[in-house]
């Protein structure tokens, strides 16, 4: 079996709103890692969420899509990869300097129209304007670039899957990446459930996420590794959990605190992010994490012990049934800190470490022209 690791990233703001200016938050968080990802010789994917740029433009804000376009550029320069990431919400939503009044009606590609044929139109009409953006941005610097791969914002690919797949299809998209294996959300802003998609490592997505293509045509699915960790199962990652809680208590550091230093989710206000995760709820999650069985996937943490474990165990039930099997490790830059890459340096050591030579890391161009090659199976 050849395994092929997708390092991706979600290249976005805050949704809910911005403490710090876009640089801080994105642009340089997004720079260091792509320098990251050139010392380690690692191709990387920026999934750019081209309708924040849009809509700062169409504010007048220039300083932000200025900045975001010329390191997308220079991603493409540098040999790194960049694809589409699609939050409709963004053109419904009012910027105010670093606050946005966000309408989450439209967080959702599936719920933009209660009428199938109006919906198709939509989304359809998104899908192409973020492709058409991306071809005319960056063949200025590289006229081979092709815009192949789609991640929906917040893993949305439902509601209305099977209509968000024909327009994928006819968009003229080759790979999905939206998909988390088991993963069900279901809050203010996303309704997704991925506890019933094929139980294989790739597809053919063609008019559910519950079922492959049978003729293997329509969009080939790249899914984020994820795994059910239980008590005992994963001892190293729950010391490591354990080391790490103490050490946060000691020096009054609490886990996520710089990142809610630069911004909020969609799914909060300035109020609600303040009064978040009391101390009792902090109390709690530990001994849930540490104890119970938890689902995982592979958005990159600063436990490298927990990324090796969830992969080695995502991989494992394909082992003998693929050729090949494609997946997908995904980052969020604004979230990133000093421990993140650290973490990330010492889980793609110790892959290539214990796969040697069975595994490469990919672009999503990359694995486009892989599988659009005639007689691959996956």
């Amino acid at each position: 079996m050849t395994i092929y690791i997708l390092y991706s990233a979600d290249y976005e703001l805050f949704l809910g709103g911005n403490y710090r200016d876009e640089n801080e938050v994105l642009i340089n968080p997004a720079n260091d890692l792509l320098d990251m990802c050139d010392r380690l010789k690692i191709p990387l994917t920026l999934f750019a969420d081209i309708f924040s740029i849009l809509r700062y433009k169409e504010h007048n804000i220039f300083s932000f899509p200025n900045a975001a376009e010329k390191q997308l550029k220079d991603a493409i320069r540098r040999g790194h990869d960049v694809q589409s990431h699609v939050h409709p919400h963004w053109m419904y939503t009012r910027i105010e300097g670093n606050r946005y009044t966000v309408n989450t009606d439209y967080f959702l590609l599936g719920k933009l129209d209660t009428d199938t044929e109006a919906l198709y139109g939509k989304v359809l009409d998104f899908l192409k304007t973020s492709r058409n953006y991306l071809h005319d941005l960056l063949r200025q610097v590289n006229t081979n670039y092709q815009c192949v791969a789609f991640r929906a914002g917040g893993y949305g690919l439902q509601p209305n899957a099977p209509t968000v797949i024909k327009a994928l299809t006819d968009a003229g998209f080759i790979i999905d990446s939206s998909i988390v294996p088991n993963l069900v959300i279901r809050n203010t802003v996303n309704e997704i459930d991925f506890s019933h998609v094929p139980d294989l490592a790739n597809y053919y997505l063609y008019d559910d996420v519950s079922r492959p293509s049978i003729k293997d045509h329509g969009i080939f699915e790249i899914p984020i590794a994820s795994c059910t960790f239980s008590v005992g199962e994963n001892f190293l990652a729950q010391i490591a959990i354990l080391s790490q809680y103490i050490h946060n208590k000691r020096t009054g550091r609490s886990s996520g605190s710089q990142e809610r230093e630069k911004g909020y989710p969609i799914q909060q206000n300035e109020k609600q992010q303040a009064e978040s995760e009391p101390e009792n709820s902090k109390y709690y999650n530990f001994i849930r994490d540490f104890w119970y069985d938890r689902f995982y996937y592979l958005d990159c943490s600063t436990n490298e012990e927990k990324m090796v474990q969830c992969t080695k165990k995502y991989l494992k039930q394909f082992d003998g049934v693929h050729n090949n099997v494609f997946f997908s490790c995904n980052m969020h830059p604004k979230e990133m800190t000093k421990e993140h890459f650290t973490a990330l340096e010492k889980y793609h050591t110790y892959l290539k470490t214990y796969y040697k030579g069975n595994i490469q890391a990919i672009s999503y161009q990359q694995a486009a022209e892989m599988i659009t090659k005639k007689g691959f199976l996956p």
